[in-house]
């Protein structure tokens, strides 16, 4: 009986020690903004244990739903040199001034960078001294210069908003005009594809962008 007891608890000891050596989940290291991006937000936390280098360290990551697709748009901001006003007798931005800017769109698709899926682009433009966060508006868009005279094409900022929009060739060879909104305030999304000759995109979408900044 006494040694019945033993085994026992040599058992219960055994088992205690099994129970610490259990490995516990790592926290996780993105807060998904809704159940249907869980795909992308993984895939997106995937690359950011990896410590991944085509990561943006300053960007929206935005999650498509029920898939496994997210993209990010990365963007610089402006520092604008100041100035003291005798008549405010206070310092103000020097509103005639004008800074360089720009950023770039990628796409991962199964936790693979994928250019030929939207949005990818390359923008370059300046930034204007207006309201607390200021005015970008893009001059480049893929090393070309954008045309001025359609307004469907080019990369706006201001505080409230961050607007894309760009034309590419799909694999049919005909125009498909993009189109992407992000609510800065919100983190909310949505963007639309249309054949150049049409009036209706024949596809919309709407998600959520978490910010990223390292």
């Amino acid at each position: 009986m006494v040694f019945v007891a033993a085994c026992a608890g040599q058992a219960a000891s055994g088992a205690k020690k099994l129970t610490r050596k259990t490995p516990q989940s790592a926290p996780s290291l993105v807060a998904c903004p809704e159940p249907e991006t869980q795909k992308a937000c993984k895939s997106y936390e995937e690359l950011v244990r990896a410590k991944d280098t085509g990561l943006p360290g300053h960007a929206y990551v935005c999650f498509r739903k029920d898939s496994d697709e997210f993209f990010v748009i990365s963007f610089t901001e402006p520092y604008f040199l100041k100035h003291w006003d005798r008549e405010l007798k206070e310092v103000v931005i020097d509103t005639e001034q004008t800074r360089p800017g720009g950023g770039f769109a990628r796409t991962y698709r199964n936790g693979v960078e994928d250019s030929s899926v939207p949005p990818s682009l390359f923008y370059r433009g300046r930034w204007s001294p207006y309201g607390e966060s200021g005015l970008f508006a893009s001059e480049k868009i893929n090393f070309k210069k954008q045309d001025e005279n359609d307004p469907e094409v080019g990369v706006s900022i201001d505080e409230n908003q961050l607007n894309v929009g760009y034309k590419y060739q799909n694999r049919f060879e005909k125009t498909i005009t993009y189109s992407l909104t992000i609510q800065r305030s919100t983190g909310r999304f949505a963007e639309s594809f249309r054949s150049e000759s049409d009036k209706v995109p024949f596809s919309d979408s709407a998600g959520r962008c978490v910010f990223r900044k390292d």
